[in-house]
């Protein structure tokens, strides 16, 4: 089997999430194959399922600079994100008898692969931080939801450092359990000139496909996986009930809404998704 690989972005970071979300809920249903994704946005905060806008980012900041503060599906914590970031997803159905250990022991493995293949001396910390010269470098989230294993993260390239900084909220003292790790980070031109982000991207995807042991051929974004995200961004992704304000009693409405509607779709195709305009 070959592995599909998607270079995508809509540079709408609202949007670009719900994509994250679309491909795991259709590699469920087998409507696409095992997938990797690579993709830049614009700037934009992505909150972890479980953390709070209040506490994680600088909300007069992000106000006054027009930065989206958006929900991501799976855990961890709150990123920064802009167009000097290389992102990348990989969900994929196998049946592994520890699947958190796998995503974090093993399928990571393709992104340290790709910076060792550049250059680099990469490590892992706290299981799921990627470090380079004593410094983070990328983050990685998982999710394991409707029979699937997906994993994703962000490398900082090019970034702006100072607009990261000043949207995320440090602590002011860590805890004893909290690797300060998490808050030292850098850009990987910071150790070196004579690469770009595409040489980022390239060296993902020979990363991911070793690791994987599969071949893989380049691919568009296919119809249903666009659908799909257009109804996740209209019921979840587009709206503050989900971006802003955490997880809840008030969520059941938002996947039953989503849950109906693409059940609906995926009975036929042919109609175009209907998702609320908010």
């Amino acid at each position: 089997m070959a592995l599909r690989v998607v270079m995508f972005d809509s540079c709408d970071p609202e949007f670009d999430l719900a994509f994250e979300e679309a491909l795991a809920r259709l590699r469920a249903k087998d409507m696409i194959p095992d997938t990797l994704r690579l993709w830049r946005t614009s700037r934009s905060v992505v909150l972890g399922y479980f953390r709070s806008a209040e506490e994680d980012v600088d909300l007069d900041l992000a106000g006054r600079k027009g930065v989206p503060i958006i929900r991501r599906f799976t855990g961890g914590g709150t990123v920064y994100l802009d167009r000097g970031c290389v992102n990348y997803s990989v969900v994929i159905k196998k049946d592994v008898e520890f699947p958190v250990s796998y995503l974090y022991g093993t399928i990571l493995r393709g992104t340290l692969a790709a910076l060792e293949s550049l250059g680099f001396s990469p490590y892992l910390r706290n299981a799921n931080d990627v470090v380079v010269g004593g410094r983070k470098v990328s983050g990685t989230a998982a999710s394991i939801r409707w029979g699937v294993l997906f994993l994703h993260g962000s490398i900082l390239f090019d970034a702006d450092l100072g607009m990261l900084r000043g949207l995320l909220r440090v602590p002011e003292r860590l805890k004893p359990s909290v690797d300060p790790v998490k808050y030292l980070v850098a850009n990987l031109s910071e150790f070196t000139d004579s690469i770009d982000a595409g040489d980022v991207m390239d060296a993902l995807v020979r990363g991911y496909s070793e690791v994987l042991s599969e071949k893989f051929y380049m691919d568009e974004p296919m119809e249903e996986e666009l659908n799909a995200a257009e109804i996740l961004h209209g019921f979840k992704y587009s709206r503050d009930e989900w971006n802003l304000r955490l997880p809840s009693y008030h969520l059941r409405s938002i996947e039953e809404g989503i849950e109906k509607e693409l059940r609906s779709w995926v009975s036929n195709p042919q109609r175009s998704p209907s998702p609320p305009r908010v």
